[in-house]
């Protein structure tokens, strides 16, 4: 089916745009064209028309996505599926407002957007199909000739409507209309009013005879029923008035009923007197592939008694035999013996006295309608990767066993599971190989789970198991080694072996919390607790955990104030060629003047503000004022000093700091080649977000550089692909030089590697003059630590320059 949808979409991210183009094209779909803005998204629908459209909600130029959308829905009736990064609540509760098909939060799988697809797809067919279903009630009434009428109940007052051919048109009123009938039949119509409006739920008709101006005898019946105004006490009595006068262009009528009954998509079947098949449309022997000769005279298969429930069959006779009618859902079954659901609709059809009476049965095969549904609960309520319960159904089963445990006055566990350094599987591996593992891991968790314990996945490569009825902490003890030992086992994925763990943080009901979103919040938290403990490890929660993630948010609060309150300054530590004997550039690092606990090191400022978007605000921060100060010292005649300054991997996510950078540049008159950028490894993973940065920052003129290079995890190929200047050996690595064999052999391995590379090294943590006599010997001349300089304020920097000879030579001594 999917070579057959062609499919639209506008994203202002080309790479991003690219990236889905090649994965729709993958997964079978043809792509009409890709826009950025709402204009050319406009001329390509009206160039071709798509079968979907893929939105993002931030695009380009005066519309966002959310506006095109209510644009495209009301011109061409476009299924939208919104593929976007943002979920706040201002922005969900627009794009509500426009009927999406889905709303993915980017990133996804290509499983998850090819079901989307799929279901909205499915969904707007049968949306279709609604539609025409609604017209043709619509049309029925209308070929019925029918007026509707409707009683006010505060007032009892009656609103009479008209009929679309206007057969009702001499009915101005209730008032008048009451008056015209016949005096025998007043008393009967009121009291049928009455016992609607006295009972709800209640449905009835009544047939009532009336004298037109003329003094014509016309009979009428007024069909009503009351039904309940939603939540609400107050409810509404409606109903339909129609003329029945035998007489009345009978044989008009019966010509229409016979071409309704036989051009109808749904099944029409009349039942005789004894309910046995009569007759049926070519739409029901298509539907349900029963012949005329295997139907006749028969009962209908799915209106026996030994095919619905004793209870439905009564109940469903008796409606028709007292009200006229019945309607509901049931299950039938084909003659192949294949089953479908069907919305069924039975009337029992006036007669007048005396005659035979006969039932019509209207049936509309509803089975993609509830297939669909039966998908979007599944969808609802379970991960579409491992097919464990979700978020929304683990917080109702949770909710679920807490009363329960509160019933048998038992211990309840909340055991929450993250997998250790995930991302590196999907970062290495790929995100396929990543979606094979979690799903292993899920079956692993399964089997060592009790089977009345619940395991459900939060999102990414976080578990939740609820454990009831367990009788100690000892109990919960075993279950977290059960998994941790199970997770442990080696994984082979693409002829690679991974050995797997996890962090466990657990709660307990009710000594923590009788909350469920507390407990499950409070064992988030204790996971935590297990990771800075070493990983592969459990940790129970206490309240000390909840006082340290209060200290966080209240560091954070600070932060944000220091930033504004100007608390913040710089300081330089000199980076030195020794071969020059001279101070070559500085690193900038931040100090903060905290008001009450005095002046804080980077340790105090970096670790929280990465947690927030802090760190682009305070980051740039950093890189104004030391563009700043390295302009000032260029006008003090320090020329070729170099200025170094980290950047978190969130800055380079920042679509502004290109240009940030660029304007800081023009703003101090300073030459791109002397400022250079210090990134750490987890920056040279193949992100197109990144890749792209260091692209145009490499444009620029920048020089970047590694830093702390070795202790993460680099891809050796983006060494050698991408712009980067240098390498900064971390100080790990130079602490036991000359003594310790594997860090020489370490801090000997990079200076061979960079100088194949043709790539500058920073040799950071000097301590020892030994050191420094290793490093050069193995060809590292740029040096930087404490033996040499600590950092200092910027004033002092002047003078170390002009210092360093003599202050080196004392040093050699």
């Amino acid at each position: 089916m999917s070579e057959f949808i062609k499919i639209l979409i506008i994203e202002d991210e080309k790479i991003v745009a690219l990236d889905l183009k090649r994965r729709l094209i993958k997964l079978g779909y043809q792509v009409t064209g890709m826009a950025a803005n709402g204009q050319k998204a406009l001329t390509l629908v009206n160039q071709d028309l798509p079968n979907i459209v893929l939105m993002d909600i931030h695009i380009q130029g005066s519309m966002d996505g959310i506006e095109l959308a209510g644009i495209l829905q009301k011109t061409h009736s476009i299924p939208i599926i919104y593929l976007t990064a943002y979920s706040e609540a201002q922005t969900v509760t627009r794009a509500k407002a426009t009927k999406p098909y889905g709303y993915l939060l980017k990133p996804f799988s290509d499983r998850e957007l090819n079901i989307i697809i799929q279901v909205s797809i499915e969904r707007y067919e049968s949306d279709i199909l609604l539609k025409k279903s609604e017209q043709h009630l619509r049309l029925a009434l209308e070929a019925a000739r029918m007026g509707t009428w409707e009683v006010a109940k505060a007032s009892h007052k009656i609103f009479m409507g008209k009929s679309p051919r206007g057969d009702l048109e001499p009915i101005a009123d209730w008032e008048s209309f009451f008056l015209t009938i016949d005096d025998s039949d007043k008393s009967e119509v009121c009291d049928f009013i009455d016992r609607l409006c006295a009972k709800r739920g209640y449905a009835a008709e009544i047939e009532f005879r009336v004298t037109s101006d003329a003094g014509k005898i016309c009979w009428y019946k007024l069909y009503g029923k009351s039904f309940e105004n939603g939540s609400s006490a107050q409810y509404q009595v409606v109903g339909i008035l129609q003329e029945t006068t035998e007489n009345r262009l009978a044989k008009d009528r019966l010509a229409q009923a016979a071409t309704v009954f036989e051009c109808s998509t749904e099944g029409i079947i009349i039942l005789n007197k004894d309910k046995l098949v009569d007759c049926a449309n070519n739409a029901f022997y298509s539907m349900t592939q029963y012949q005329e000769c295997n139907l006749k005279n028969k009962e209908l298969p799915f209106l026996t008694h030994r095919s619905l429930d004793e209870n439905i069959f009564k109940d469903l006779w008796h409606s028709v035999e007292t009200h006229g009618c019945w309607r509901g859902e049931i299950k039938a079954f084909k003659r192949n013996k294949e089953i479908m659901y069907i919305w069924l609709t039975i009337g029992l059809i006036p007669v007048e006295t005396g005659m035979e009476k006969q039932f019509v049965v209207m049936i509309s095969d509803i089975s993609k309608i509830r297939e669909t549904q039966e998908q979007l609960t599944h969808f609802a309520y379970y991960d579409s990767l491992t097919n464990l319960p979700n978020r929304i159904l683990i917080m109702d089963r949770l909710n679920q066993s807490i009363a329960k445990a509160a019933r048998d006055s038992s211990l309840l566990g909340i055991l929450f599971i993250d997998l250790d350094n995930f991302k590196r599987i999907n970062d290495t591996l790929g995100h396929k190989n990543g979606d094979s593992m979690l799903c292993l891991i899920s079956q692993r968790i399964l089997s060592v789970l009790r089977q009345s314990d619940t395991l459900g996945r939060l999102s990414g490569d976080e578990y939740i198991t609820i454990a009831g009825n367990v009788e100690s902490y000892d109990a919960l003890i075993r279950i977290a080694e059960k998994i941790l030992d199970c997770i442990s086992k080696p994984v082979v994925l693409s002829n690679m072996e991974i050995i797997p763990s996890c962090s466990i943080g657990i709660s307990v009901y009710p000594h923590h919390s009788e909350n469920p979103d507390h407990l499950v919040q409070m064992a988030d938290t204790a996971m935590y607790e297990a990771k800075n403990n070493g990983r592969n490890n459990y940790a129970f929660y206490h309240p000390g955990l909840t006082q340290r993630a209060v200290h966080h948010l209240t560091r954070e609060r600070e932060l944000h104030h220091a930033l504004i309150n100007n608390e913040f300054l710089l300081h330089f530590q000199p980076q030195f060629s020794l071969i020059n004997e001279e101070i070559i550039g500085v690193e900038a690092l931040i100090r903060w003047k905290h008001p009450k606990k005095g002046l804080l090191l980077p340790a105090e400022i970096i670790p929280v503000a990465e947690t927030s978007r802090l760190i682009i605000d305070i980051g740039n921060w950093v890189l104004r004022e030391a563009c700043k100060q390295l302009h000032q010292w260029r006008n003090d005649g320090l020329n070729n000093l170099r200025m170094s300054v980290n950047v978190s991997i969130r800055q380079l996510a920042d679509n502004n700091l290109q240009k940030f950078i660029a304007k800081l540049l023009h703003q101090y008159s300073l030459p791109a080649h002397s400022l250079e950028l210090e990134i750490t490894e987890s920056c040279l993973q193949n992100e197109l977000i990144y890749i792209s940065c260091l692209e145009q920052l490499k444009k620029l003129g920048i020089l970047i550089s590694i830093d702390d290079f070795g202790t993460g995890y680099s891809c050796l190929s983006s060494l050698k692909n991408l712009p980067i200047h240098r390498l900064k050996i971390d100080q790990s690595f130079v602490k036991g030089i000359p003594l310790d064999k594997n860090d020489c052999a370490i801090a000997t391995a990079v200076l061979a590697l960079a100088q194949k590379l043709n790539l500058q090294v920073t040799a950071e943590g000097i301590e020892t003059y030994d050191q420094i006599i290793f490093l050069l010997d193995h060809g590292c001349n740029e040096l930087q630590g404490y033996w040499l300089s600590k950092p200092v304020s910027p004033k002092q920097i002047p003078d170390l320059i002009r210092d360093f000879p003599d202050q080196f030579t004392s040093l050699k001594s």
